[in-house]
């Protein structure tokens, strides 16, 4: 038949590939013997790459070469966070070294540039969350013979007044009530708490507040089905200083962890 199959492709002017057959057996015992071999096979070659995944699983993460990795939290403690968890709010009671009944002064560098008291440098200071970059590392605050405290050098862009790209914004009464400094007030001359402070940001920056509201802008924690609970929307100044709201500067994490390991120095990639 093989060589009737090849004449017949000759004669039509094409070629004719013919294959054998394997030889099929109807034996119990050839058919268990095909299987196990199958078997011990794809045994052997799972083993295989076993061995070649712990031969070249990638080595441990470095230890990052700067802050530690942040905590879960904001990078600031507001007011309204700080009330909400019990928390020291002697700093935020004014009068307790302003007299209410004299009025404060404002001093300035020039015709624009307002000098930041050094006595707000503890206030300023005390509403970071210095472990949202520091992690469990310990930071030492140190102070001046006067009490002053002493900013690091690194920080010393925190004691600065800067609310908006020019100097008509670094006005304290801008926003604070002069005559009473444990108020705010907007443009309209409303009157808020300083846990109120969201409201005092939305009667400026309009727009990013309806952002914030429907959240698009800042953080939001919670459930994601709200049948399950509840949502919490942190405010501006949990995230923004409202004396300098421009986000820092801040240490980058390390990047994600390769699945496979860098060619080192000098190799070749072969794969």
């Amino acid at each position: 038949m093989r060589n009737d199959a090849q004449a017949m492709g000759r004669a039509g002017g094409g070629v004719l590939i013919a294959s054998s057959p394997l030889p099929m057996s109807d034996s119990p015992a050839s058919t268990t013997l095909v299987l196990t071999g199958l078997t011990a096979g794809f045994l052997a070659l799972g083993g295989f790459f076993v061995l070649q995944r712990g031969a070249s699983a990638p080595a441990a993460a470095p230890k990052f070469a700067g802050a530690a990795a942040p905590v879960a939290g904001t990078v600031r403690i507001s007011a309204t966070q700080l009330k909400a968890s019990g928390g020291d709010v002697s700093g935020l009671d004014c009068y307790a070294c302003h007299d209410e009944k004299k009025p404060q002064v404002l001093r300035f560098m020039d015709e624009r540039r307002l000098v930041l008291p050094k006595e707000h440098a503890d206030l300023i200071i005390s509403m970071r969350n210095c472990a949202s970059c520091h992690g469990a590392e310990k930071v030492e605050l140190k102070y001046a013979a006067d009490g002053a405290l002493e900013m690091p050098k690194a920080h010393a862009d925190l004691l600065r007044i800067s609310h908006g790209k020019n100097n008509r914004n670094d006005y304290c009464f801008n926003c604070h009530n002069p005559a009473k400094l444990d108020q705010l007030v907007t443009r309209d001359g409303s009157r808020l708490t300083f846990d109120q402070a969201t409201l005092l940001c939305a009667s400026c920056h309009g727009p990013t507040y309806q952002d914030w509201e429907v959240g698009v802008h800042g953080r939001t924690t919670g459930y994601w089905d709200r049948s399950q609970g509840k949502i919490t929307r942190e405010g501006c100044t949990s995230c923004h200083d409202p004396h300098a709201p421009a986000i820092p500067r801040i240490i980058p994490l390390p990047g994600p962890r390769a699945m496979h390991p860098a060619a080192k120095e000098g190799e070749k990639d072969t794969k």
